[in-house]
């Protein structure tokens, strides 16, 4: 086994101390650095709200139980005005019961205390001042002022609002001002107008002052006031000066100021920082008001941060790459908190203004404003979103896109697959270990398809008892896994009744050391990434190095988990306009990819051509796109094209249209992890003017233009909706639907880029080579190239369907492409 991810955590605050128990409760290697030369907390108070304290339960510690014990649950809740007069009561059991969890009111040197205990034995450092980190892609190293040296594997700022590691991200800059002080206690206090439970909000011109039992008969008690940031940055007044300005206010707020000595009141500015667009980098990411300072309006500085650690452990942990992991932890957060951050901003506005008429709208919208609706918006910062997302049950229904593969597939086979070479003996019963642990983490390794008599209405349904067949074959033929994809894995249909929609072939020499695993899985249920990180996950289980992983859950359709935008009224709006442009692109008649012979959809089969750069040639050309500022699936996009109008004869100006595939997972706000198996790929049409005497680049930076363009309005997407009411509902409904694909379909000439896809040199005791995919096209198409730069070098696969394309052709178009490449190196 390896051992066991180190994480650097900088900040022993409540965002760094909730990060360093969660990651030690998933399994992960944790050392804690503070700045401060002690480990305490300043002497105020906040709230655990419903979120912060859902999100605590999800560890199963007990950590939530112990915050009650020391803090006050708040059972009242009020907004009143300056002499105490009620505003407006919020029915605390109704939202309690609505969200399923209390809210706490607590001294913050409690919630410390407890979190401190939960972290137990993790090395913990303090008067530890970060000056540096250095991220070589391997580790990260951070330099203290004092001398020391911190290395690990990952590095979490959470080193608040003035962090290190964010001024190196980003640039330094200071806070951006709130425009008023924050006065803030904690005293033992009794008074009849604060029972047990009592929190309230006094709400004035330009001043607030808030109460909160923390229980153990003490208060937690704020007052704000608007004023200039110099002077709330430097507020030199004192207690008496509190005692003035709120000498009229309700009895029990001047009762507090005066049982508060002077010296136990702090003075801060309301502060924060604006949204960032991306948090970290590589390695390093931040975490809590490292990356999302907020001002206190909503409450949420502290509970945002405990979200943030247990979202980051979770996605961690259920991601075989660590820097997903923490590019999907990021993308799970980005809204959220952005959310989080502008809704403080917006509502402190209305909090602390002083233009006497919106005091007056404002107090009448608390004073009228329906209670449910009231409840809705105020349990929207109090929901935590569920660790794993939107998820579903089986038997689950068929989305349209996940229909239409499966009823392409049973016109031809429609098959996805991956293949990896591995070095070293490897045996079938290894590889049978392997493909057992990974069926039982991915439910839809599992499962056949149901369907009414008539073909209508297919559901995803478990089968019991069904392993993922493995053939074993033995050939001392190097090339011998291009001719099983090419014979049998993509042309042997499943029995998608029977299930399951996979199986594997292990292809091994004669003395056992040199092996290619494949796995095929049927398209109805996964993508590119999903057959690559299948291929590496069994490895990882087969060798005995792979970490135990929970099922993954089980998903809607990918249309369901699409962004709010696209669905409902507004996704119609983007589906026509994505429509449109397609239409506008197809003005000048773009020219295609003639087949051969467009033969009925029972005679049609998916081949495979296989060609490769080396690493050499990969490395020049990856310069060659930095240099013209294109990406990669940009210049493999425009070789397919020249090598599809060369191949065709063509000899003056023509425009060519090319699908470019979209791996959408990163467009669903983080929700589906890298380690999971389903179908998240869509495509672009992405035209260009070829003309013989044009360069690659010339080409390619056209498509990357419209790749672009198209990529921000997410028109993959909005495309896909269309799916909802074109894909046919049957079989014996498809015909129109193959016509339309045959001769203004997106697939005539598609180009698939899985980027550097990080499948591992070694494994175990295995040394690992060739790691690729291969997507047939069934009736979707004629031509579906794919390609992934794995292993120091860019393997180059042309999927297509005979007898619209021959072998010949295929030949031809797979060299000239290759040829198109080299060219311009």
């Amino acid at each position: 086994m390896s051992s066991p991810i180190k994480v650097v955590v900088l900040g022993a605050g409540i965002g760094g101390l909730t990060t360093a128990v969660a990651l030690r409760h998933a399994g992960f290697g944790v050392e804690l650095y503070e700045a401060a030369p002690e480990l305490r907390a300043q002497g105020f108070g906040l709230s655990v709200s419903a979120n912060g304290f859902s999100a605590l339960r999800t560890l199963g510690l007990g950590i939530e139980d112990e915050l009650l014990e020391r803090g006050g649950k708040v059972e009242t809740f009020r907004f009143c005005y300056p002499d105490g007069t009620v505003l407006r009561v919020l029915p605390v059991h109704r939202q309690d019961a609505r969200l399923g969890s209390p809210s706490i009111a607590l001294h913050r040197s409690d919630l410390h205390d407890v979190l401190l205990r939960a972290v137990g034995d993790t090395p913990t450092h303090v008067g530890a001042q970060a000056t540096h980190f250095i991220d070589d892609g391997e580790h990260v190293r951070v330099e203290f002022a004092d001398g020391r040296i911190a290395e690990g594997d990952l590095l979490i700022g959470a080193d608040g609002i003035h962090s290190a590691v964010r001024a190196q991200l980003h640039g330094r800059a200071e806070p951006r001002p709130g425009n008023f002080v924050c006065w803030l206690a904690c005293i033992p206090f009794e008074h009849p107008a604060v029972p047990r439970g009592y929190s309230a909000h006094y709400w004035g011109t330009g001043m607030r002052f808030g109460i909160h039992d923390i229980g153990h008969g003490r208060v937690y008690w704020w007052g704000t006031k608007t004023m200039p940031a110099a002077e709330a940055a430097d507020w030199q007044g004192g207690k008496r000066e509190l005692l003035r300005l709120y000498a009229d206010w309700a009895p029990e707020v001047r009762a507090c100021l005066e049982q508060t000595d002077e010296s136990g009141i702090l003075a801060v500015p309301a502060q924060d920082r604006p949204v960032l667009e991306h948090w970290g980098r590589g390695r390093v990411t931040l975490l809590g008001d490292a990356a999302h300072p907020m001002l206190p309006s909503l409450g949420q500085g502290a509970n945002a941060s405990i979200e943030d650690a247990v979202v980051l452990a979770h996605t961690l942990k259920t991601s075989l790459d660590p820097v997903a992991g923490l590019r999907r932890y990021e993308q799970l957060r980005a809204a959220r908190t952005a959310m989080l951050v502008n809704g403080s901003w917006n509502l402190g506005k209305i909090e602390q203004t002083t233009d006497p008429r919106l005091i007056t709208v404002r107090d009448a919208y608390f004073r009228h404003a329906p209670t449910e609706f009231f409840l809705r918006e105020t349990a929207k910062p109090l929901s935590f979103p569920p660790l794993d997302g939107p998820t579903a049950r089986l038997p689950r229904r068929l989305s349209p896109m996940e229909r239409w593969h499966w009823i392409a597939d049973q016109l031809a086979p429609l098959h996805i697959l991956a293949r990896v070479r591995v070095h070293g003996a490897i045996t079938a019963e290894q590889v049978r270990t392997g493909l057992d642990e990974v069926q039982r983490r991915h439910p839809l390794l599992g499962v056949a398809v149901a369907a009414e008599p008539d073909g209508t209405a297919p559901r995803f349904a478990p089968v019991a008892n069904r392993p993922i067949p493995l053939r074993v074959v033995e050939s001392d033929e190097p090339q011998r896994w291009l001719a099983e994809v090419d014979d049998i894995e993509l042309r042997e249909p499943f029995d998608w009744q029977e299930g399951p929609l996979a199986r594997a072939v292990l292809i091994s020499t004669p003395d056992g050391q040199i092996s290619d695993l494949v796995v095929t899985l049927h398209y109805a249920i996964a993508d590119g990434e999903s057959a690559m990180s299948v291929v590496k996950q069994v490895l990882q289980v087969a060798s005995g190095e792979g970490a135990e992983l929970d099922p993954a859950p089980i998903r809607p359709g990918p249309e369901e988990l699409f962004p709010a935008r696209f669905q409902g009224g507004s996704g119609i709006g983007r589906t026509i306009g994505s429509l449109l442009r397609d239409q506008k692109s197809q003005l000048r008649r773009p020219r295609r990819l003639e087949p051969t012979e467009l033969a009925p959809p029972t005679r049609r089969r998916s081949r495979v051509v296989h060609r490769s750069l080396s690493g050499d040639q990969l490395d020049a050309l990856s310069a060659g796109c930095v240099r013209n500022g294109v990406g990669l699936q940009a210049a493999l996009s425009a070789a397919l094209l020249v090598a599809a109008a060369r191949e065709a004869g063509t000899t003056k100006e023509a425009r060519y249209t090319v699908g470019s595939s979209v791996n959408f997972r990163a467009h669903l706000d983080g929700v589906v992890a890298d380690t999971e198996v389903g179908t998240y790929q869509g495509m672009i049409a992405t035209p260009a003017e070829y003309a013989p005497w044009s360069s690659l680049w010339q080409i390619a930076t056209e498509i990357e233009r419209e790749y672009g363009t198209r990529m921000r309005r997410r028109d993959h997407l909005a495309a896909l909706n269309l799916l909802k009411v074109a894909a046919p509902k049957s079989v014996a409904a498809s015909a129109a639907t193959v016509k339309l694909m045959d001769t203004r379909g997106p697939g005539h000439l598609c180009m698939t880029y899985l980027g550097n896809y990080p499948f591992p040199d070694k494994i175990g005791s295995w040394q690992l080579s060739g790691a690729q995919f291969v997507s047939g096209m069934s009736v979707s198409g004629f031509i579906m190239a794919t390609a992934n730069a794995t292993h120091g070098e860019l393997s180059f696969n042309v999927g297509y369907v005979e007898p619209a394309v021959s072998r010949q052709r295929a030949e031809r178009l797979a060299d000239e492409s290759v040829r198109a490449l080299l060219a311009v190196l």
